[in-house]
């Protein structure tokens, strides 16, 4: 099957930027955008080993989503390590503090590759998930269809889409369908959503409620305000939670590899 042409530009106009990315990261960084330390994630490269085994990856795109997926981290831990992450430095500072530890299997956090071809193939390369679980509506298309193509089982979890946004999606029906189609299955918050993404091409999409329900709950002033230290200094969040059953779905089990 031939690649829409929307996917085919993005990954040419990705692919121009490669040279450049280093210097982006450095500017964002600047600006407290990216974190110094840790900007060669954002290509790919990783200072961490891949432990051996089974690994399962979560990606969220920031606070809500990670903090969200916490319950589900800890399920999989059962009998997987998990690869957690996340594009902000805010979220990579919270799971800092929140990911299980001291358990038999261990919980790791890296900033999400650019979605460039090459920092894909390095991030790929190097943790070779046996699952991906993307949490909500982060979707970088050269990540979700370079794991796609390696064999990945992928899920989209905790899924939920606005009339609003299912509108714009149709201009783009052919790509948004290729990329819903890498998907081995999507959970949806409500039916409403389930029904958008059913005729945007995403196939075995089942209801499951929210996943933020189970997100552990965050020590609070009397406003309902959490205060955390992030690496620049204060953080402040206000969190909502609603209800979840996503476990429930026998899907959600990794594959297993020879």
């Amino acid at each position: 099957m031939s690649t829409p042409l929307g996917l085919a530009a993005w990954r040419l106009l990705t692919g121009a930027l490669s040279p450049v990315a280093r210097l982006l990261l450095r500017r964002r960084a600047a600006r407290g955008k990216e974190d110094w330390t840790r900007l060669n994630e954002r290509l790919g490269l990783s200072g961490q080993a891949r432990p051996e085994g089974r690994l399962v990856w979560v990606h969220g795109a920031s606070v809500g989503e990670s903090l969200s997926a916490l319950p589900l981290i800890e399920k999989l831990l059962e009998d997987a390590t998990v690869l957690v992450t996340s594009g902000t430095v805010t979220s990579a500072a919270m799971m800092s503090q929140k990911l299980p530890r001291g358990l038999s299997k261990r919980a790791l956090h890296q900033f999400v590759p650019l979605d460039t071809p090459s920092a894909v193939a390095r991030f790929l390369d190097h943790w070779k998930p046996d699952a991906g679980l993307f949490v909500e509506s982060d979707l970088w298309p050269n990540l979700i269809l370079a794991a796609h193509a390696r064999g990945v089982k992928l899920a989209l979890v905790n899924a939920r889409i606005s009339a609003r946004s299912a509108e714009r999606w149709r201009w783009a029906s052919k790509s948004v369908a290729a990329l819903l189609a890498a998907f081995d299955m999507v959970l949806t918050q409500d039916e409403e959503g389930a029904e958008r993404f059913r005729k945007l091409g995403a196939r075995n999409v089942e209801v499951v409620g929210s996943l933020k329900a189970d997100a552990p709950v965050l020590a609070a002033d009397a406003n309902g305000v959490f205060i955390g230290q992030g690496p620049r200094g204060p953080v402040a969040l206000i969190c909502a939670t609603a209800a979840s059953a996503v476990l429930r779905s026998p899907r959600m089990a990794p594959s297993r590899r020879a």
